[in-house]
């Protein structure tokens, strides 16, 4: 019996959707109060819905708008039985339906996450809109109030059940990851034209780059090939010792100061080699130097929350920024000790054939052709002082730079008077 019965009301409810979905009328208006909080329904005033319904016999045999005492047992009934609620209410008040969608549209708010927009050419970096938190209506427990109401036969006057719904990202959840790691410059002023162009071409590359938490960031990975198709130009690098023409000259210039950048910010280096000679650029056994297939520079994120890479090309200088949580009391600082230095051989050569007489003609005057360059074993650490006190001071590298030895040229020809007697006879 009990199955009997939920299957017809089931039936009942199909009829009327289908048979009178074009005829209704609502005959109650909500009344909105409170800002939006409480609504009013009649139960004297919606009684029925549309003619439609007197003309069926099945529905009428339910007297579902037969008097209020009718529609109270009849409620009572199907709760009984095990009819939701919702089901049951709306089967005996089926203009109510529309009414609880007007509320809806009233109370219903769509969450909202929190944005960020990164500008990486100001000074402040991430401008941040807040979160806007979501309202439904708590349809279960209007009904369940509604329920209670036509039960002990009260008119409805209810203040509206709604749940609040909290967006899955915050501002504070955005501001946690926007604090100032690390900020390291160097310059670039002496630079080629088409140095500073590949400069501000790796740079592009690498700006605006986010790593969550143990992605491991690798320079030739994201910067790529150092190739003509890729945009890089032809400019000085170094290659066994000495300066030479290459495609992509001055791209290590930008893997020094990053990695010098992510030193300060804490990060796990994995991967960072040095010249085959000393850089000025940043201090001895801070540099990086980058080669696709051979050589790159690698860290890992080994913080609890993501980072953010951001890189500015200012006139001759290029500044890179690492964001993310706050160090707090935590300083990193960067320090190298020369262990040993060695001196270069200088070799002496006369310029019999006055190859450079634009540079050297007597035999007391010299230019070096090739400048001596001491050679140094170099340590370089960082140390980490939390509340201005040394916790840890880590050896980084070992490097060994091998002295540069020096070609100095001299002139070939004697001189017919001194120095001096050239210059009195001189005419200014």
């Amino acid at each position: 019996m009990k199955k009997f019965l939920v299957l017809l009301v089931a039936v009942i409810i199909t009829l009327y959707i289908g048979e009178t979905e074009r005829n209704l009328s609502v005959f109650a208006d909500i009344e909105i109060f409170d800002n939006q909080k409480s609504f009013s329904y009649s139960l004297a005033e919606n009684k029925k819905t549309s003619s439609q319904f007197d003309l069926n016999e099945a529905i009428n045999r339910y007297k579902r708008f037969g008097s209020d005492d009718d529609r109270c047992a009849l409620l009572q009934h199907m709760l009984d039985i095990g009819i939701a609620k919702n089901i049951a209410i709306e089967y005996l008040y089926p203009n109510l339906i529309d009414l609880i969608e007007k509320i809806e549209k009233n109370i219903n708010v769509d969450t909202k996450n929190a944005s960020l927009i990164v500008k990486p050419n100001t000074e402040k970096v991430f401008f941040i809109t807040a979160e806007v938190e979501g309202v439904k209506l708590d349809k279960d427990k209007l009904y369940s109030q509604i329920c209670d109401k036509m039960l002990s036969k009260t008119e409805i006057n209810i203040e509206i059940p709604t749940i609040k719904i909290k967006p899955k990202i915050t501002k504070d959840d955005l501001l946690r990851f926007t604090y100032l790691r690390s900020d390291f410059s160097t310059s670039f002023k002496n630079s080629s034209k088409n140095r500073k162009h590949n400069i501000k071409n790796a740079l592009n590359s690498i700006n605006k780059i986010e790593l969550a938490p143990n992605e491991i960031f690798s320079f030739n990975k994201i910067v790529g090939r150092r190739t003509e198709s890729n945009g890089y130009r032809s400019a000085k690098i170094i290659v066994d010792n000495e300066f030479v023409d290459g495609i992509g000259g001055g791209v290590c210039q930008v893997s020094s100061t990053l990695y010098n950048s992510a030193l300060l910010a804490g990060l796990e280096i994995l991967e960072a080699n040095k010249h085959s000679k000393q850089v000025s650029y940043v201090k001895y056994g801070f540099d990086a130097m980058v080669n696709f297939g051979s050589s790159d520079l690698k860290f890992r994120n080994n913080t609890s929350g993501k980072i953010t890479i951001i890189t500015n090309y200012i006139s001759s200088n290029m500044r890179i920024r690492i964001f993310g949580e706050s160090l707090m009391d935590t300083k990193y600082v960067l320090s190298n000790e020369i262990v040993l230095t060695e001196k270069p051989i200088e070799e002496i050569q006369i310029d019999e054939k006055q190859k450079y007489l634009d540079k050297v003609r007597y035999e007391d005057e010299y230019f070096y052709l090739k400048k001596p360059v001491d050679g140094m074993h170099v340590k370089s650490y960082r140390e980490k002082y939390i509340s201005g006190k040394l916790v840890n001071k880590e050896l980084l590298r070992f490097d060994k730079f091998k002295p540069q030895n020096a070609i100095k040229v001299y002139g070939a020809e004697k001189r017919t008077m001194s120095i001096f007697e050239e210059l009195t006879q001189l005419k200014f």
